[in-house]
């Protein structure tokens, strides 16, 4: 009866813990499925407070150094590629006093970009610009030259122009938001390609006189100076800062 009862005992225990672990085995399923669902709830609250990724039509507004103001249109991906186009315009007038007057500086640019967003879940894009940039500079300066004991003062009128191709390789900091708009800052370098400068003067519109003037040193100083500041513009690599850019996103 004793061994009887201890393999009754043994039955028992089995199917006892068979019907548990077949219990338990309907469970599991009912709780993966619990945490699925919570898994895409929390995916699609994620989702959603993230902005579209789809590339998209925007707008640019772009304030940096050395172009003042820039206004573009393009396709912009977040977290992709995007391909844009700015075009900027500056026109200042410069009071330098003494013998040089009436300084204008005005300073025309078109640039094509090529944007990337490298990484997931750092803010960080890089970009490639190839650009066109046109300076002109305007300059007064009086002088006097004398022959046979005669003075004559005049006012010598010269004009720089140096056309440039650039390239510009930027690194920076991207935030795009859910109501469309982009935010970014940025720094860079513009190394020109190719350059091309000109400069002119006119003085009396007389040939004969125009030629004698241009022998004296003070119209040879007008031209350096004018040319000075047109290399350190257009021949000279310069830094380019992005202060800020906005883009809307349509």
């Amino acid at each position: 009866m004793n061994c009887r009862a201890i393999w009754l005992a043994i039955v028992l225990g089995w199917n006892l813990s068979q019907m548990a672990l077949a219990a338990g085995s309907k469970r599991r399923p009912s709780v993966s499925l619990k945490s699925r669902d919570l898994s895409s709830k929390d995916k699609e609250t994620e989702k959603k407070s993230q902005p579209p990724r789809e590339a998209s039509y925007a707008a640019l507004l772009g304030i940096n150094i050395p172009h003042p103001l820039d206004l573009g249109i393009g396709l912009l991906q977040p977290k992709g590629t995007s391909y844009l186009l700015s075009v900027g315009y500056l026109n200042l007038d410069v009071k330098p006093g003494n013998k040089a007057k009436d300084i204008a500086i005005s300073l025309t640019h078109i640039e094509a970009r090529y944007r990337t967003e490298p990484y997931e879940r750092h803010p960080i894009f890089l970009q490639l610009a190839l650009g066109y940039q046109q300076l002109f500079l305007k300059g007064t300066r009086s002088t006097s030259f004398g022959q046979d004991q005669i003075t004559i003062q005049t006012d010598v009128k010269g004009k720089m122009r140096v056309d440039s191709l650039y390239y510009t390789p930027k690194v920076g900091m991207i935030k795009h938001l859910n109501n469309g708009l982009t935010l970014s800052w940025g720094f860079g370098f513009m190394i020109p390609a190719y350059v091309r400068s000109s400069f002119e003067a006119t003085i009396t519109g007389d040939p004969l006189i125009d030629d004698l003037i241009r022998e004296l040193e003070a119209y040879k100083a007008t031209k350096r100076d004018l040319e000075r500041v047109g290399k350190r513009v257009g021949q000279v690599g310069l830094p380019v800062l992005d202060i800020i850019e906005l883009a809307y996103r349509f």
